[in-house]
Parts: structure tokens; sequence; C-alpha cells
């Protein structure tokens, strides 16, 4: 079978997404700022781009009858595993002295290993911060060829695109509220709250496949309004966590998602940009697990061994640069992780295959 042409839009995208949750992270662990925007769409950007990603590579396998379920999962958990298992071990001794060795430790470790704690309320089972997000992409996995089934009808994946869409809704206002003071966020991480985006994602992976729209003619001004959406999102972000969700802020950035990703769908990277976009896109999974093995490693585990106080407590730009050195570091070991440790494990799985 042909193979499909890497989409760098999607990789760029990719990066600013992970750098915007990372930024999220840092500026809130650090009582600097709260941008709740970033935290919270940073990562439903990833559903759009995952279901978009798999659709573009596989709608074509399963319509023509070359599809293999198992195989696909299996290079679906190489993708996510092995990064994430080797940093479950980095944090199993901080658990252990946190949690003590117990049944319930050993059990949220191999729902971990296995990627089925997004059946288990997966914001409190997962042990890596953020893991929630690959809880519910696992369980994404299982329905993905279910939903790639729906394109043999228009009507039916419009169809099913807006019950996702109508449910997705009206989970977020069951959960987190028309006012967002008291969000039950436990209940709002499931897969309900997050299933439209992904579908959402696989019709503009579809569309992106067919070709049924054309590159953009200037790759600056796509870049540029990929940056743009960024910005309008912190020109939104509300003063309490929850409120980006509701109203017309939820409605605006909703749709926000899906526009980024069909712009990048259409970037016709070259040259420098083409680089940066390709770095990006490795860096994107490394970014998002490891900044926060990262930083409270350090300010845990590291600085109270040398007296220094936590970083909370630093003059802001202290604070801005420690900010800085995390994520860069984060960005380092990412790219290290993905082109010596997680693409070689996936090379030398293909070649057993």
């Amino acid at each position: 079978m042909k193979t499909l042409e890497r989409v760098l839009g999607w990789d760029l995208l990719r990066g600013l997404c992970a750098i915007a949750v990372t930024c999220y992270h840092l500026l809130y662990w650090q009582k600097v700022t709260e941008l709740h925007v970033f935290g919270t769409y940073g990562v439903y950007l990833f559903f759009v781009l995952s279901g978009a990603s798999l659709a573009y590579t596989y709608a074509g396998r399963i319509s023509s009858g070359q599809f293999s379920f198992r195989s696909f999962l299996w290079v679906r958990y190489l993708r996510l595993a092995p990064l994430y298992l080797a940093l479950m071990l980095v944090v199993l001794p901080w658990k252990l002295l946190k949690e003590g060795a117990t049944l319930d430790l050993l059990g949220m470790y191999v729902s971990n290993a296995l990627f089925v704690f997004g059946f288990f309320n997966p914001s409190t089972h997962a042990v890596l911060v953020g893991g929630w997000s690959l809880g519910i992409e696992a369980l994404f996995y299982l329905l993905f060829p279910l939903l790639i089934l729906s394109f043999r009808s228009r009507c039916l994946v419009w169809g099913l695109f807006g019950a996702l869409l109508a449910l997705q809704l009206a989970w977020i206002y069951a959960t987190v509220g028309q006012t967002a003071t008291a969000p039950r966020w436990e209940a709002y991480h499931q897969v309900p709250a997050f299933a439209a985006y992904f579908m959402g994602g696989c019709m503009i992976g579809v569309a992106h496949r067919k070709k049924v729209f054309e590159n953009l003619s200037s790759s600056t001004l796509g870049v540029l309004a990929l940056l743009a959406g960024f910005a309008l999102m912190l020109a939104v972000n509300p003063a309490s966590g929850g409120e980006e969700l509701i109203g017309w802020r939820g409605l605006l950035l909703g749709r926000l998602c899906f526009w980024l990703v069909h712009i990048a769908s259409r970037l016709q990277l070259q040259s420098r940009l083409s680089s940066v976009a390709q770095h990006f896109g490795d860096a994107t999974y490394g970014l998002y697990l490891l900044h926060p093995v990262i930083f409270f490693g350090l300010t845990f585990a590291v600085f109270p061994k040398l007296g220094i106080v936590s970083p909370e407590q630093w003059p802001l730009a202290g604070r801005l640069l420690f900010g800085l050195a995390v994520l860069f570091s984060a960005f380092g070991f990412a790219l290290l992780s993905e082109k010596y440790f997680e693409r070689p494990l996936r090379d030398w799985s293909k070649r057993r295959g």
C-alpha cells in the first residue's frame, strides 16, 4: 500500500499544543497565572489531531478490507507505552513513599501499563500527570474502526457527529454545570466529554486524505493563522477554571479546535518550517509527559536537599526563567527519547512483525 506523506502542519500544531499545555502547568504550579484555555483546549486539540491522523492513515485500509485491528492496537500501544512505562518506573519510588506498597497502587500500575485505566475514572487512576488523556485516547482506539465505518454514508457520518456533539454538550453541562462554580472534574473527564472532538478529527482526516480542500497558497499566512488561534485563546481566558467550557467561550473555543486542525492540514511547509514542524511533532509526546516529571523531580527531590526554597517563593523573573529551563530541557529530552528510545523500539517491532 502506498505510504502517505507526513502531515507537517499537524506536527506543527501538535508541538504548539504541547508547549501550550506545558506553559499552563509551569505557570500554574509556580503561581504565576492560570491560563485555563491552554490547559483545557491544548489537550482537546490532541483528540482532534489524533482522530485526523488515524483517519488519514487507516481509513483507506478499513474501506479496502486491508485493516488488521490487532496490528493497529499493537502499533498504537508501541506509540504510547515505551516512554510512559519508563516514566512510571521513574516516579515509582515517590509513589511508594507517598502511598505505600498497596494493592491499589499495584492495580493502578497494571491498568496504566495496559492502557485500560480509561475505564476507571482516568483523572484519578493515571500514574503520570496528564496521563488521563491517554487513558481516554486508548478507548478511542477501540472505537475507531466503528467510527470509520460510518463514513460509508454521508448522512450517517454527520448524524453520528451530531449525536456525539449533543452528548458532549450534555455531559459538560451535567458535570461542569452552567456556571462552573463547582465542577465535578472526576465525572467530567470521561469519553463522552471528548468523543465529538475525536470524531470531528476523523472527518477532517478523511477529507484531507481525499484532498477535498486545496493547500493554502501561503504557508506563512497559515502558520500565522495557527498562532492567531492560540492568541484568541489567551484573549478569552476566564478568571476561573471551567468557565472556558461553557457559554459563548465553549462554543467559540470548541469550534476553534476543528478550525485549527483543518488549517494545519492544508499547510504546505517548506525549508526551515518543515524541519521545525518535524521537530515539534517528534517532541510532542515526550514534552507532554516529561515536563511534570522534571519539574516535580527538581522541586520535590533535588531542591529540598540543596536547601533551595520552592520556586513559587522566588521572584517573578526567577520563576519565569525556571519555567523556560524546564520547558527547553523537556523538549530536548523528548527529542532524544524519540530518536534513541521510542522510534528504535517501534522500528524493531515492525521488523519482528
